[in-house]
């Protein structure tokens, strides 16, 4: 005898699932059909037995999963019944064994998501992965739950298919309104995760293969360069109404330190007598011990505001962005930011980080030298120093500009 077991807020995914997989004119209230899982013991030895709806055969099919390896009387039954027990929740929540391609593991989304949540707990934990590098991970976690929760709600691991991927992909980059490189960046992530599954063996194959980046040469990476007056009304503004923030913007502006780099800086990094900051390695993006120049303007202000008067070993930026015995996360100061965008109405492409590319386009302009550039703000070559360069107002070659040839 069948029994129709599903929770009356049916997931719209799963209903999306088996639609893939039945004719239309087979109902999902037939697919949903199951009889209890019971346990038996008899000449073909010891399994449990159900009957799910099979949409090939249009009726229900038998399947029995065979628990023999277990030794034991009372463990194969104890083993059984926690089989028994799993199956039910699976069943009443639309799972379908015929559907899930014969699944034996019955492993749930949710868990293959906590065991990776684990891991990068843990190597964080072990210092294996920098504080960036797992805030960010943790974020992705966040996000695809929340796509899950509110858009496509999935329960079983064999619904973290392709499909899946390409209409989470499709709601990260349209309905969200983000970015080409943010979708890549989405993408790169959901690749980490299928490889980890798969390497646990929660999956067989990764559900991301044949879905390509868009690539690059389809748009430019967004270097919006802020005005000069605009800089101007952003410096009047922050001394009067966020001067520790102003100091931040300075070290980006000028030495083009990396607001995740602000954060750990201490005052012993600082040399004030020859000007320079030295970020050591464990600190720096590149991983590499480097100092670079502090303009005496960027001193001075330091001083003015406290800054240098803390003792050796506090973080330059803490709490309220003053100085402190707290890490605190780089977020500040995008939201000291907001605050100052806000305020001055400036254009929400203007970011934070737009003090970088601002400052270095400035010092390219006055005609530093481009090396000098380059190892100011730390890059590995030229050709990253020369993006910034501004092509549009270069005057042509006097002599080339005359030339009247044979042709």
């Amino acid at each position: 005898m069948s029994k129709k077991m599903y929770p009356k807020q049916s997931h719209s995914s799963d209903v999306v699932e088996e639609k893939r997989a039945v004719s239309t004119v087979i109902s999902t209230a037939a697919i949903r059909q199951y009889t209890p899982p019971v346990y038996k013991e008899n000449g073909a030895g010891a399994y449990v037995e159900f009957h799910a709806f099979d949409p090939e055969i249009g009726k229900l099919r038998r399947k029995t999963i065979k628990i023999n390896r277990i030794n034991g009387l009372c463990k194969r039954r104890k083993y059984a019944k926690e089989i028994i027990a799993r199956l039910n929740d699976q069943l009443q929540h639309g799972w379908n064994p015929w559907i899930a391609k014969d699944i034996a593991n019955l492993i749930t989304f949710e868990e293959g998501l906590n065991r990776y949540v684990s891991h990068i707990e843990k190597m964080m934990d072990d210092g294996l992965y920098r504080k960036e590098t797992y805030s960010g991970y943790k974020s992705y976690v966040k996000i695809l739950k929340e796509y899950i929760s509110t858009q496509k709600p999935i329960y079983y691991m064999y619904q973290f298919d392709r499909a899946f991927c390409v209409d989470y992909l499709d709601w990260v980059f349209i309905d969200r309104n983000n970015g080409a490189q943010t979708r890549n960046n989405y993408l790169g992530f959901l690749r980490v995760f299928s490889g980890f599954l798969v390497e646990k063996g929660y999956l067989k194959t990764r559900p991301t293969e044949g879905i390509a980046p868009i690539s690059k040469r389809l748009y430019n990476k967004e270097r919006t360069v802020i005005p000069t007056d605009v800089i101007k009304k952003i410096s009047e503004y922050c001394r009067e109404r966020e001067p520790d923030f102003l100091f931040a913007c300075y070290l980006l502006y000028y030495s083009f330190i990396r607001p995740v780099e602000m954060t750990r800086l201490r005052v012993r990094h600082f040399n004030l007598k020859q000007c320079t900051l030295t970020i050591p390695g464990e600190l720096s993006k590149n991983k590499k011990t480097q100092t670079v120049t502090i303009p005496k303007k960027v001193i001075q202000y330091g001083i003015e505001i406290g800054v240098f008067s803390a003792p050796m070993d506090d973080f330059i930026f803490s709490y309220r962005l003053k100085p402190g015995s707290v890490e605190i996360d780089p977020k500040h100061f995008r939201d000291h930011w907001e605050n100052v965008r806000r305020a001055l109405k400036l254009k929400k492409e203007w970011k934070f980080y737009s003090l970088k590319d601002t400052g270095i386009t400035e010092m390219l302009k006055r005609k530093m030298a481009a090396i000098d550039v380059r190892d100011q703000a730390r890059h590995s070559s030229l050709a990253i120093t020369e993006i910034y360069t501004d092509h549009s107002d270069v005057e042509a070659n006097k002599d080339i500009l005359d030339h009247d040839g044979a042709l």
